[in-house]
């Protein structure tokens, strides 16, 4: 059984792997990160305990999945997402298809993103969290469209080096062959 403090732990590790879970459902950064902040605390506050890793995060994937569903519903009166049985299949091969090298690059990716300036986060948060076209984000900025670009080419190969340095300083410090 996992204690509170096991379930914690484990639920914050998969952070970024749970809130891409549910983005793919809602498809809204945010309103996935305030689905898994109701997840924390309701996998804390219940009275059965986990009997392991698999049993929580299946139970998180489940849940959650439900929530969204139920927020989506709220808000327009319908889910027109993907199908039960396609949500049920990525449920069920999400943490099959998970390579846990992944979580370092995502964990590094994450680390990077917090070194950026908020203008450069501000201009990934409205391309990519939200879902704006390039042309949405140069009127939103009041930018030309090709400067957007032009930051987005600069970004993407800044968080690529970074994330690169990254990777290897954990490589070497884990003491793994690279």
């Amino acid at each position: 059984m996992l204690s509170r403090e096991e379930t914690t732990t484990i639920l914050l590790s998969e952070r970024v792997s749970l809130i891409s879970f549910l983005s793919s459902i809602v498809r809204s950064y945010h309103m996935a990160e305030d689905i898994f902040q109701e997840l924390c605390v309701k996998c804390i506050m219940r009275e059965e305990a986990f009997e392991t890793q698999e049993h929580l995060l299946n139970w998180s994937r489940v849940t959650g999945k439900n929530r969204a569903i139920d927020l989506l519903r709220s808000r327009d009166g319908k889910y027109e997402g993907l199908s039960h049985e396609t949500l049920e299949a990525l449920a069920s091969e999400w943490s099959d298809q998970i390579d846990w090298g992944q979580k370092d690059r995502l964990d590094s990716l994450e680390h990077c993103l917090k070194k950026l300036s908020s203008s450069k986060q501000e201009i990934l948060r409205l391309r990519y969290f939200e879902g704006r076209t390039g042309s949405d984000v140069a009127e939103q900025l009041g930018s030309k469209l090709e400067t957007i670009y032009q930051s987005l080419a600069r970004i993407h190969k800044a968080l690529g080096e970074c994330v690169r340095m990254r990777l290897e300083a954990i490589g070497r410090d884990s003491g793994a062959i690279t």
